[in-house]
């Protein structure tokens, strides 16, 4: 597996958020008035990968803190630095084999026994399989109640990257920030790993790097 010029963006959905989680999917569902805005960036780091490869880290940030109270599923807490998603942990989990395996092992045992869960997992899943369209394929893919993370296989780079876009201005299911990894496999697939929020509440991504990264 080639991971090349690995990155993390970030994309942040800024009108009509409120400040508490949807409390069921169907909410979700209904937000179709709140089509993410980007802001304008207002913080640029570089980020290395477990694979060792150059990367760059464009970061939106929406206006507001995010919530550090929020109840989080363990997997989720993986991924998770005070309620915001963490650019650290998805560069190490979103850029290694065996952390990325773990992590959607663990979403997935988090979801038994959670039907709302599992409801918002077949919401987000359904918005996803639709916006890569034939373009390629979700391999992977798990939620809890404020993250979901996967993985897409796609012919090109440009379907994932194409993709990536749709899944952040999708109205039908609201996403409130987004990091990808884009990867290769092999010679002649493409794609990349994701994890984003569906949870306003958890709206933005801290990053600690020290200047030499």
């Amino acid at each position: 597996m080639d991971v090349r010029m690995w990155s993390v963006i970030a994309v942040l959905a800024v009108a009509g958020c409120s400040s508490e989680q949807a409390a069921s999917v169907d909410e979700a569902a209904d937000a179709t008035g709140a089509a993410p805005v980007p802001s304008q960036p207002n913080a640029t780091a570089d980020a290395g990968s477990t694979h060792g490869q150059t990367a760059s880290m464009r970061v939106t940030a929406k206006q507001g803190p995010a919530d550090a109270e929020g109840h989080f599923l363990e997997g989720e807490r993986m991924l998770l630095t005070e309620g915001a998603l963490s650019a650290e942990k998805s560069d190490v989990i979103l850029g290694s084999d065996k952390a990325f395996a773990q992590a959607i092992s663990q979403f997935e045992r988090d979801a038994v026994g959670h039907p709302e869960v599992q409801d918002l997992t077949r919401l987000y899943r359904t918005a996803a399989t639709r916006l890569i369209g034939s373009d390629g394929t979700l391999v992977s893919f798990a939620c809890g109640y404020s993250l979901c993370v996967g993985e897409i296989r796609s012919r090109t780079d440009e379907d994932f990257s194409a993709w990536s876009e749709a899944i952040g201005m999708d109205k039908g299911a609201p996403v409130y920030s987004l990091a990808t990894a884009p990867m290769t496999w092999g010679r002649d697939q493409h794609g990349g790993r994701f994890v984003f929020s569906v949870d306003p509440a958890s709206n933005s991504i801290t990053a600690q790097w020290g200047p030499d990264r």
